[in-house]
């Protein structure tokens, strides 16, 4: 029997996708129901790496002051060719809130993410899997089965967060095209030593094969190690398969003390869009990279992150259905990018043939190419981020579509409250009183009350020009840069995305 019940999003997946759409959710007061067919909680390692971008996020969501005492800062990664350093990448020169790489087990990461769910009063409901799903004129209609039976619910969207074998993607039709790698790789968190700054994470390329090692707490370190072909049924590897292949590495590392050692393979694989009608997926849902990169549990927080605002808004009133493309759009496009990347990376450093001596001169530590290495770390750090489909003009000052989670584009980011679940509108203290009631009525007709202005008093010493303004979105992406002169076109690009669409449809 269909309930009607007063949850409007069904979001499948107890992960890190599925629980930060749900914190994005709870922002604008939208009643949702969090499924998950794991009984318990995460306990494998898997991912490892929490990107300066998405410590931003989860900072705006008010987790990561709980994470960092559990973490190992990790601010230089080393590249290593034959014993001989290639080049290291110091991401404390980026401008950045949290100018490293946060080191710790994805465990960890997911339970102190679902306690903020659980401090909040919500619970995620374990044990339960989506059965079915089928769309209609008013949403679409799930089927769940949990520890209680079936039951079927109707729901405005549904959020498919169910990982790589994700049940949603499937039930919709969306294909996951792409590839697997012919090899796989072992990992482990072990004591390690050697003669090496155990603080710093180093990426040893040899002609027969890599080893990965990055440090966490208390002397624990991961390692990954490259192993060719599929992984063997019922494979699970042992210290000695890690010795082994150390070895034969001729790498003089020691490990001991394993508390946690696994096979995965290697992915890279996408879906063709990330929504279809009222249903949407993210994650590993929709996009698997290879783990050169550190970018498959980041990407998912920024997918989550993205979507969740631009429901809220539209649930609320102040968003089109143009603004929930805007999400399939972006993401795609941001995957595509790191697919590419990650593919690249990956046969670059495991000596595959999908790429070309022009590739691996890019990282080869010549004057011509300090531009590309100096990139490099806000690349990894997931602030080059380009949604507008171009590079950025390095005339500008702002880049509409440039990531704002760093100050690398705002140099007053961290000095005014932004995000927050609101648009932010940046003015100089110099616009006339008149100018700037015409922006904020403008503001007011679009986002209703998902808005704040902040005013900068000194607007030379910020390189903002008279009359010039900058609106900011909630995930930080710099969506408008203009002046008072153009407050007409200023409303009719907001309109595009943000015309009222009404809540009760």
């Amino acid at each position: 029997m269909l309930q009607e019940i007063e949850q409007e999003v069904l979001i499948v997946g107890g992960g890190p996708t599925g629980m930060i759409t749900a914190l994005q959710l709870h922002r604008f007061g939208i009643p949702f129901r969090i499924i998950e067919v794991r009984t318990e909680k995460c306990s494998g390692s898997k991912a490892l790496s929490v990107n300066p971008a998405a410590l931003d996020m989860l900072a705006d969501l008010g987790i990561t002051e709980s994470l960092l005492p559990q973490g190992q800062k990790n601010q230089i990664v080393n590249l290593m060719y034959n014993d001989k350093r290639m080049f290291k990448l110091d991401f404390n020169r980026i401008s950045a809130t949290h100018p490293y790489f946060l080191m710790l087990p994805q465990p960890v990461t997911e339970a102190a993410i679902e306690n903020r769910l659980n401090e909040l009063g919500y619970e995620i409901e374990r044990g339960t899997e989506l059965v079915s799903l089928e769309q209609n004129e008013h949403g679409a209609q799930a089927t769940c089965k949990g520890v209680n039976g079936e039951d079927t619910r109707q729901y405005r969207y549904i959020v498919g967060c169910d990982g790589a074998n994700s049940k949603t993607r499937q039930q919709v039709g969306l294909p996951f095209d792409g590839y697997n790698y012919d090899l796989h790789f072992i990992l482990a968190d072990v004591k390690v030593k050697w003669d090496r700054d155990l603080t710093q994470s180093y990426y040893y390329i040899k002609e027969q094969g890599f080893i990965i090692v990055l440090p966490l707490m208390e002397g624990y370190h991961r390692i990954v190690i490259k192993a060719d072909g599929k992984i063997p049924d019922n494979y699970q590897p042992g210290l000695e398969d890690f010795q082994a292949a150390i070895a034969a590495l001729d790498v003089d590392i020691e490990i001991s003390e394993p508390t946690w050692m696994s096979a995965a393979p290697f992915y890279n694989r996408a879906t063709s869009t990330f929504r279809r009608g009222n249903v949407f997926v993210a994650g590993d849902a929709a996009h698997l990279f290879s783990p050169i990169g550190g970018f498959g549990m980041n990407t998912g927080i920024g997918d989550a992150f993205n979507l969740g605002w631009k429901l809220g808004y539209v649930m609320s009133g102040a968003g089109s259905d143009a603004l929930l493309d805007s999400y399939a759009q972006e993401r795609h496009w941001n995957a595509e990018q790191l697919l590419k990347l990650t593919d690249l990376n990956t046969s670059m450093i495991a000596g595959l043939d999908r790429h070309g001596e022009q590739d691996e001169a890019k990282f080869l530590p010549k004057v011509a190419n300090r531009d590309f290495i100096k990139a490099f770390p806000q690349i990894s750090a997931g602030y080059k981020l380009n949604y507008a489909k171009q590079a950025p003009d390095p005339q500008e000052k702002y880049h509409v579509g440039g990531l704002l989670l760093s100050s690398q584009f705002l140099p007053f980011a961290n000095e005014f409250p932004l995000g927050n679940g609101k648009h932010s509108l940046i003015v100089s203290s110099e616009i006339p009183a008149e100018q700037l009631a015409e922006l904020e009525g403008i503001m007011q007709s679009a986002f209703g009350d998902f808005f704040r202005i902040n005013t900068i008093w000194d607007p030379q010493a910020y390189m903002l020009d008279a009359g010039q303004f900058i609106l900011v979105r909630p995930d930080n992406v710099i969506e408008y840069v203009g002046t008072t002169k153009d407050s007409a076109a200023f409303n009719c690009a907001l309109n595009a995305l943000y015309q009222k669409m009404d809540v009760a449809a």
